[in-house]
């Protein structure tokens, strides 16, 4: 009892900013075990539910439509920051108009896309497209009308999570993917008991899930929780159309550069080395990532924060967290080098001897992570302030050098040269971002530092 007297005290001490942030890691921390678990226990129940042919086929299509997210060109970004920064000057007549002119926008972009992708299923040869056997090409063309409605559905809904996370309820807004995929589980489940295979069942099973989840939310915190701020036709404002879509184009830009840049690295570890440097790396990737991970976890909570602490201009309170987190990830080092040390061990134990991850591989990930993970620190709350414009410009530098450098790279180090250029790349990423935060913290950002 003790024990847990103590650990209360340490949540509930400090301002209410700092108690949300330590609750928000919490909840966080523990949302995301539940997620990891769920995951596990889908891929299995589904390959049960239809043959591994068809699960291939479902994996490639839902990733199809993973990429179409970018098509909300950063709104919802855009929200997070500007409601918040309303929510901290307790001006909820303009988040209302933020928050219904999001909306509208969502529903002017997606809509209309809904229609367009519907229209064209039809006339795409799947069978061609995915190199499958044609048989599934109506089996396919059903299932695309069912993903990408869903799709469409909850790329509207979805501002809801934003607007969570602007209320600093991180952990609240994550939360709804982890009970979507619950209850995709349980679905799943029945069908394998009462519905034979079939590609549309699965992905009605899952992709609607998270629409009913989201739909129940938002009918329940705009009634609730947020009612004051709660989407109105009435209050589309147009004027903010034009902010929302600056900021927001800015992190749209920064995040494409990034998924560009992260996700070439498989191919240019093949073309330079080889598929099995790709599994060796990503096996290493997936095993140190695990850190990563998790101290992604204790960074998301910043961004609200810190746009409500820069609107509020609590410059102290952001200078005390940002040491904090310091300490913190001397404490990841500490970490990282233990697994980097264990890694044959971990290896063995994970996956025997199926493949081979040497251990000069593993330290070079490792170290790839510790950078990655020390400019995500700067990042977060830089993206809370919401003073991209230099981050921006230094993604695209990276994003046009990293190719060449990791060709030049791997002439003497092969796969691990690919790796070399992404600690190369991220560390200029961690010095300008580094600049910028201690410039803004301490009120000495001038320029392109403060735009």
């Amino acid at each position: 009892m003790n024990i847990l007297k103590i650990i209360n005290n340490k949540i509930t001490s400090g301002n209410s900013r700092s108690v949300t942030i330590k609750k928000n890691i919490l909840l966080s921390l523990f949302i995301k075990g539940i997620s990891i678990i769920v995951s596990l226990l889908l891929v299995p129940l589904t390959l049960g539910y239809v043959n591994s042919e068809l699960y291939g086929i479902w994996l490639t299509l839902s990733s199809v439509i993973t990429w179409l997210h970018f098509l909300d060109i950063g709104f919802t970004n855009g929200l997070k920051n500007r409601l918040g920064e309303a929510i901290a000057l307790n001006d909820l007549e303009k988040g209302k108009r933020l928050v219904s002119t999001t909306y509208g926008v969502m529903i002017l972009i997606f809509l209309p896309l809904a229609i367009i992708l519907s229209l064209c299923i039809p006339y795409i040869n799947w069978a061609w497209c995915l190199n499958i056997n044609p048989k599934y090409n109506v089996d396919i063309c059903n299932a695309m009308y069912i993903l990408v409605i869903c799709f469409c559905l909850q790329m509207i809904l979805n501002v809801l999570t934003a607007v969570i996370s602007a209320y600093q309820k991180v952990a609240l807004s994550s939360s709804f993917i982890v009970i979507g995929n619950a209850l995709s589980l349980i679905v799943i489940y029945i069908l394998t008991k009462v519905y034979p295979p079939s590609l549309l069942a699965l992905a009605m099973a899952i992709a609607s899930m998270p629409i009913i989840v989201l739909l129940i939310a938002s009918f329940f915190f705009y009634n609730k929780d947020f009612k004051k701020i709660s989407p109105s036709i009435k209050f589309y404002d147009k004027k903010y159309v034009k902010d929302l879509f600056n900021l927001g184009s800015k992190f749209f830009l920064i995040q494409i550069q990034m998924l560009v840049l992260y996700q070439s690295t498989n191919v240019l570890i093949s073309n330079v080395s080889g598929p099995q440097d790709v599994t060796s790396y990503n096996l290493a990737y997936k095993y140190i990532g695990i850190a990563m991970m998790v101290y992604t976890i204790l960074l998301q909570p910043l961004w609200p924060a810190f746009t409500d602490a820069y609107t509020r201009k609590d410059f102290k309170w952001m200078k005390n967290i940002y040491n904090k987190m310091k300490k913190v990830f001397i404490i990841c080092i500490f970490i990282i080098i233990a697994m980097t040390i264990l890694s044959p061990i971990a290896y063995n134990l994970w996956i025997g001897k199926q493949a081979h991850v040497p251990f000069m591989m593993t330290s070079m990930v490792a170290i790839y992570v510790l950078v990655n993970s020390w400019s995500s620190l700067q990042v977060n709350m830089i993206n809370g302030i919401g003073t991209i414009k230099i981050q921006t410009y230094t993604t695209l530098l990276g994003l046009i050098v990293h190719i060449p450098l990791s060709l030049f790279f791997s002439q003497f180090l092969g796969a691990m040269g690919v790796v070399l250029s992404m600690i190369c790349v991220t560390s200029l990423y961690s010095i300008v971002f580094t600049i910028q935060i201690k410039k803004l913290l301490n009120q000495k950002a001038k320029g392109i530092w403060a735009a």
